[in-house]
């Protein structure tokens, strides 16, 4: 079979988006793009105005830089199929689901937010209207305060630098204080959220990590707070604990220590 040559406009797309799944900062000035990939920056620019423009990157208006946009988990069902985590965690969101007959998420952190990649709708119970692709913010979720309480040093600093948004009268908006839970977190290897997000909605989530320090998504089971605050009282939190352990031994052959419940 003939080959033909590969389209080189088509070729630099993708090698800006590819670099950043290869670097470790989540956003690039044109500057930093064009050097990095060799490419004139004009050319960049161009490049990278059409991919902001098809909305696969977006812009961060503070400091003018990009960064990946969520529209690339439109492919999720492909990446449903394929994706090690969806694959392993879904059947325990199942099991969970059904057992307390709540709302479940599997959460990831992108771009300093939380992304729910899976999710298992309670039957019967109230609708909670998250999206499997949905961005929330990391320090008034419960998925989200896992995530934000293993990040590196750097990175924390940053996101608590910012002024972090008030959903409700709950929502801990005070760096310090926000530290100190998350300090809390570590130590009980669970967080809360307790009407931060939505007033009348409550949940409780673990870390699923792949060594001892690197959380790799987060699980939780959302509900009314009455039924949460039960649930926990009837065990949810120490079976969420070891349904995360075993999908870190099966995923990734790591067996976390014990934790410690919360007082």
């Amino acid at each position: 079979m003939a080959t033909t040559k590969n389209i080189q406009a088509v070729e630099r797309a993708f090698s800006i988006l590819e670099l950043f799944q290869k670097t470790s900062r989540s956003e690039h000035s044109v500057k930093e793009i064009s050097e990095i990939l060799n490419l004139n920056k004009s050319t960049a620019f161009g490049l990278i105005n059409t991919l902001t423009n098809l909305g696969y990157l977006q812009q961060n208006t503070e400091n003018q830089k990009y960064a990946l946009s969520l529209k690339l988990l439109s492919f999720s069902n492909t990446v449903k199929v394929q994706n090690i985590i969806i694959r392993t965690v879904h059947p325990f969101l199942e099991q969970l689901s059904q057992k307390y007959k709540e709302t479940v998420h599997c959460a990831v952190e992108f771009n300093d937010s939380a992304i729910y990649i899976d999710k298992v709708e309670a039957t019967g119970s109230f609708l909670i209207g998250t999206q499997i692709g949905t961005q929330n913010d990391l320090h008034c979720t419960g998925v989200g305060k896992c995530l934000l309480a293993y990040m590196p040093p750097e990175q924390l600093d940053r996101i608590l630098a910012r002024n972090l948004k008030t959903m409700t009268y709950h929502t801990i908006t005070n760096s310090e204080q926000l530290r100190e839970e998350l300090r809390q977190v570590r130590e009980l290897g669970c967080a809360m959220d307790q009407e931060e997000y939505t007033v009348g909605l409550s949940c409780v989530a673990v870390p699923v990590f792949s060594d001892a320090e690197t959380p790799v998504c987060a699980i939780s089971v959302s509900g009314m707070t009455p039924r949460i605050q039960l649930a926990v009282k009837n065990g949810l939190l120490e079976e969420l604990k070891r349904t995360a352990a075993v999908i870190s031994e099966k995923t990734w052959g790591y067996c976390p220590p014990k934790e410690r419940a919360p007082m």
